[in-house]
């Protein structure tokens, strides 16, 4: 019967023995396997059974809650993101998985660059419209003053020609520092590297312009020390301190002094340009730089008014040298810009 048994022979007489069969361990075995099956499935499937039911339960809640927290700030990002196509740019919360933050950090970064952008565009246009409806408006008035006949004497004539030609003179710098401006922007300027006398440079510049300064009744001095040279295109640095000079000279006052100065740092050359005017108040020292910003329209300038893009293309210059330009301002005290320079790395 395919069962395991044990068998014991013992002779009694020469015709008689005695057997005797037992099963052998292997019942003994089944009997305790059969009874190990009982206490598992009595005693310790159902606890096993509930546990593992209760941590599925548990892990499945955890994914979910995971998956919401980790999905949660993505889908307020999807949506910011249609926003901002439309034109709308909100910053979303920072919040979720450490790295879902800076995620979140990244893509409000990204839209204040952007809504920053926009609103420059929008400026720009602004700007560039109104500043060429101005001399438009001029010239349009004083060319009809000559057609129907209002001008009518030389004095007048004279007068009518004369700012007809000035203001289309304006129009053509202001095109030309807009066209410099782009292509400064762009990068397509391509600065010559050669090495610089900048005490010569400035020297240059100061002699210039000495006899607009004698004109505006302004002492302009040039203080300069033992110079090195300097890697750069010495154009473009003659472009930024003459317009740096000429901003000065036209805002201080007859009797006033404007003070060029340059000496040797560290790990580069400072020039600055001092003046004696009324100085720049604290709400526009820190837009100064900005294209076509004027910090008063209505400030003395002996009839010299700019468009406010000399300071962005001075900014943009020194920047491509790999330098800093900066403004410092008091009230009343006057101005001060100081350039830095670069001093010429040995190869």
């Amino acid at each position: 019967n395919n069962r395991a048994w044990l068998f014991v022979w013992q002779p009694l007489d020469d015709d008689t023995f005695l057997v005797l069969a037992v099963p052998r361990v292997r019942k003994v075995s089944l009997l305790f396997s059969q009874r190990l099956r009982e206490v598992l499935r009595d005693d310790l499937f159902p606890p096993l059974l509930q546990a593992g039911c209760a941590a599925l339960i548990l892990a499945l809640i955890l994914a979910l809650w995971m998956s919401r927290w980790v999905a949660a700030p993505l889908r307020r990002m999807a949506a910011a993101t249609r926003d901002m196509s439309a034109g709308e740019y909100g910053h979303i919360s920072v919040e979720g998985p450490e790295e879902v933050q800076s995620l979140a950090h990244a893509f409000n970064e990204m839209t204040a660059r952007v809504q920053a952008s926009q609103q420059s565009q929008r400026d720009f246009v602004s700007n560039v419209s109104h500043e060429l409806k101005t001399p438009l408006t001029s010239i349009q008035g004083f060319s009809q003053a000559m057609l129907d006949g209002t001008a009518d004497t030389p004095e007048k004539l004279q007068q009518s020609a004369e700012v007809i030609f000035s203001e289309a003179g304006r129009m053509h710098r202001m095109v030309l520092d807009l066209l410099d401006l782009a292509r400064l922007d762009a990068g397509t300027v391509e600065l010559e590297r050669v090495s610089v006398d900048l005490a010569a440079l400035l020297h240059n510049v100061t002699t210039r312009l000495s006899p607009q300064a004698a004109q505006a009744q302004v002492d302009l001095q040039f203080e300069s020390f033992a110079l090195p040279i300097v890697i750069g295109d010495g154009d473009r640095l003659t472009q930024v301190f003459t317009n740096l000079v000429e901003n000065a000279l036209k805002y201080t006052p007859p009797g006033g002094q404007v003070r060029l100065r340059a000496a040797a740092a560290a790990d580069c050359v400072e020039i600055s340009v001092e003046d004696t005017g009324p100085g720049i108040p604290p709400e526009h020292l820190g837009r100064i730089f900005e294209r076509f910003y004027q910090v008063d329209k209505s400030r003395p300038g002996g009839g010299r008014r700019g468009v406010g893009l000399g300071l962005p293309i001075a900014r943009e210059i020194i920047q491509a040298h790999g330098g800093t330009i900066t403004a410092h301002s008091q009230t009343g005290q006057g101005s001060v810009f100081v350039v830095k320079i670069p001093l010429a790395r040995p190869e």
